[in-house]
């Protein structure tokens, strides 16, 4: 048996080899099979190597969702170099704290994007792919990876990993829903490339999320290192229409969302059809995920009234690790719709770094196992923080709360940075979001705490409506305060027209607390 490479670059270069005419990745008009992204990918290579990018050189992307984006990346590994996400809406001054942070020696941007991004190789995405490819070489994965975290609580952080393991993780997803094991190696993936992607048991994947975040950046490489096909937003839009219409034109099976930002996006467009009878653009959709922001349990009650679908909700940080799990079917009961477990090898840890016995109501930390050099890149500070060997395993603990309860079922509480303490009581505002999400005339949440002379702080809410309901402030909060203490309730509730976000789909923390004060 012929193991599987330990590099994304051989494992896409062997992919490119066994199916050099299979559909890679697709985007609106755009297409690539996988011979054309590897031969595009190497003559970026190329050119990257001759303006001096090699071996350990950081190479910053500042660009949207696009196939170009993909190339830019499978010919940044080709170097053995390391890619650094930036988000492409920072500003010039923010973008300039990653970029030096990182020490990125290139950076690759969208075109309306140069004169943000400042490094000493600067390239419009696109270029260098038209010049000779960069021979082939032996390389292995044993390099340090970086994905910059969202920096929604402060300056973005840099988390070191390992390229070994992003790889071999990125192999498993898709071999493993195919029911093949990555442990078979090359046959393995032989299996996976016999499989009609438009078949009965093919998969196409669609990242909605930017690829610059790992939940966007993730899905896409598991789905490519099992050889199936990446389907992509065309042009800049993440509307619930571009998402039902490239569901419909590209046959995907599986979808990437972050929680109710965009589900309610493609809700719009799926109610939209069915109040004209028109014929369903998600017939092919088989599964959705969600990672990092709530995926309301009345949001996903709407999603499987227009299609029997499996609903993956995953509770994971940029850290690393996955720390809980759900999955929602039409058979599920209705009271299992927001529950969560443990993920497999998750822990829940009280004060004292022990297991948190369920039933007992403690409030204690989800930690899940990393590798072995996880960290902050250059910050043993913030690592210590956030990082602990126990028992001879290393754990990703961002700071994400739960109760277990006495059936395993889990009770998430939010991150400890988002907890409120008003007159000395403490206010998980996930819990608040949760239950505002529940009344029917919420669209869309956010809850922060807010500065208050008496209390410290006190529990503020943005709160945006669906279109044609109404519900006055008074409404709400005595709509929480039935469900919750009354000192959880919004004392400060806003109605807005929408709830402002970032690209990654999460809350806009510092827009909110700035309306309310």
């Amino acid at each position: 048996m012929t193991p599987l490479p330990d590099d994304l670059a051989t494992h896409f270069e062997l992919v490119a080899d066994l199916a050099p005419d299979r559909l890679a990745v697709a985007c609106g008009d755009e297409s690539l099979t996988w011979g054309a992204f590897e031969d595009s990918a190497a003559r970026l290579a190329g050119w990257l190597a001759g303006h001096g990018i090699g071996d350990g050189d950081r190479v910053a992307m500042m660009a949207r969702n696009s196939p170009g984006y993909l190339v830019a990346l499978f010919a940044i590994w080709k170097l053995r170099a390391t890619m650094v996400n930036v988000n492409y809406r920072y500003r010039a001054e923010e973008a300039a704290y990653v970029l030096a942070d990182a020490d990125a020696k290139a950076v690759i941007a969208d075109e309306d994007l140069l004169d943000v991004a400042r490094a000493p190789i600067v390239a419009r995405l696109g270029d260098g792919v038209d010049g000779p490819p960069l021979p082939r070489t032996e390389r292995d994965g044993d390099r340090e990876w970086l994905l910059y975290t969202g920096g929604t609580t402060g300056n973005p952080k840099a988390v070191v990993g390992s390229h070994t393991e992003r790889c071999r993780t990125a192999q498993s997803g898709t071999l493993r829903l195919l029911g093949l094991d990555r442990a078979e190696g090359v046959d393995a993936l032989r299996a996976a490339l016999a499989v009609d992607p438009k078949g009965p048991d093919g998969i196409v994947w669609l990242p909605a999320p930017p690829l610059m975040h790992g939940t966007g950046l993730y899905s896409a490489l598991g789905s490519l290192a099992g050889g199936a096909p990446v389907a992509l937003l065309p042009g800049r839009s993440t509307s619930g229409e571009d998402l039902a219409s490239t569901i419909d034109r590209h046959g995907v099976t599986d979808l990437t969302i972050v929680g109710d930002a965009f589900a309610l996006r493609l809700l719009d467009a799926l109610d939209a059809d069915a109040a004209a009878d028109r014929p369903s653009r998600i017939a092919s959709l088989r599964r959705i995920r969600s990672i990092g922001a709530v995926w309301s349990p009345a949001v996903k009650r709407r999603l499987l009234t227009h299609a029997d679908l499996a609903l993956h909700d995953s509770i994971a940080a940029s850290e690393g690790g996955l720390y809980a799990v759900s999955v929602v079917t039409r058979d599920t009961p209705d009271d299992r719709l927001g529950g969560f477990e443990l993920a497999a090898g998750a822990r829940l840890l009280d004060e004292d770094d022990h297991d948190v016995v369920p039933g007992s109501g403690v409030v204690g930390l989800l930690a899940a196992p990393v590798v072995e050099n996880a960290g902050y890149a250059g910050d043993p500070e913030k690592t210590a923080g956030a990082f602990r060997d126990l028992g001879g395993v290393r754990l990703s603990i961002p700071g994400d709360m739960a109760r277990l309860g006495a059936d395993g079922r889990l009770e998430l509480l939010g991150r400890g940075s988002s907890v409120i303490n008003t007159g000395g009581e403490k206010v998980y505002a996930d819990e608040v979001e949760i239950v505002l999400r529940e009344h029917p005339a919420v669209r869309d949440v956010v809850v922060v705490g807010v500065p208050d002379p008496t209390y410290g702080s006190v529990v503020g809410a943005v709160v945006a409506l669906e279109q044609g309901r109404e519900a006055d402030p008074d409404t709400l909060r005595d709509f929480v305060s039935s469900r919750l203490a009354s000192y959880k309730k919004p004392r400060r509730l806003l109605l807005a027209p929408e709830v402002e976000r970032l690209a990654s789909g999460k809350a806009d923390l510092r827009w909110a607390r700035r309306r309310l004060l």
